[in-house]
């Protein structure tokens, strides 16, 4: 990762960023319009539950997580979230609050996008509009697959899929690196950090995973996907 250079503008980003490939170059400089660059370190907050929701935000470089600060300080992680993910509904879409907090689990680099120049261009071109949609669309799938997981899964069924999404989804491979911690799994599954700690060292016993530190490797990927069938 370049740690010192800031994004330039859009119009350097139009390769990467599959939602924006399809803007001119007009549109480009509109989005690129009072749009920033912030990089954060390890830690820092991107994005405040409860303030206003003037920005979208897109992930340049680096790793960051998404959750809903609940009671009793318990935090529900919604998404890990990769370059070049858009991040800004429903919050940004009805001009009100941000609904949830992002924080950087890596050194990441963010741009800040004005939510008014994005709507301008989203009622100027048609297929730029069908592909945010599609994106949306996306999401709120996996937010209902996400809740039926978690409200009609065993534990062990809930590990497993936070694991498989980790592993295959987000790392794209079978190792899943210590920037994710056992807290991060227990938010991401909805239960406790002790009950998550216990449902992995069962899963090492039965040879499904190997864990070495904080690094987890997937050992048995059949297995596991059984087990989150089977729930």
């Amino acid at each position: 990762m370049n740690v010192e250079k800031l994004c330039v503008g859009c119009d350097t980003c139009n390769e990467k960023a599959p939602l924006f490939q399809v803007l001119s170059d007009e549109e480009l400089m509109l989005v690129n319009k009072d749009r920033y660059s912030v990089r954060f370190h390890e830690g820092e907050v991107i994005l405040k539950q409860g303030t206003q929701a003037s920005y979208y935000i897109s992930v340049i470089e680096g790793f960051a997580k998404m959750y809903i600060e609940g009671h009793s300080d318990r935090k529900l992680i919604l998404d890990f979230i990769k370059p070049w993910k858009l991040v800004g509904g429903p919050g940004a879409q009805l001009n009100d609050k941000h609904r949830y907090s992002v924080v950087a689990v890596q050194e990441t680099l963010v741009c800040f996008i004005d939510v008014n120049n994005f709507k301008k261009v989203l009622d100027t071109n048609s297929r730029f509009s069908e592909q945010f949609l599609a994106m949306c669309s996306g999401n709120y799938n996996r937010a209902l697959d996400r809740m039926v997981g978690l409200s009609q899964k065993q534990m062990h069924g809930r590990i497993s899929d936070a694991l498989i999404y980790l592993s295959e989804e987000i790392y794209i491979g079978t190792t899943i690196s210590a920037e994710i911690s056992r807290q991060d799994i227990a938010d991401y599954t909805s239960m406790s950090k002790d009950s998550a700690i216990r449902i992995l060292k069962e899963f090492e016993r039965d040879s499904i995973i190997k864990l070495d530190g904080r690094i987890i490797e997937i050992i048995d990927s059949k297995r596991l996907h059984d087990i989150s069938q089977k729930g």
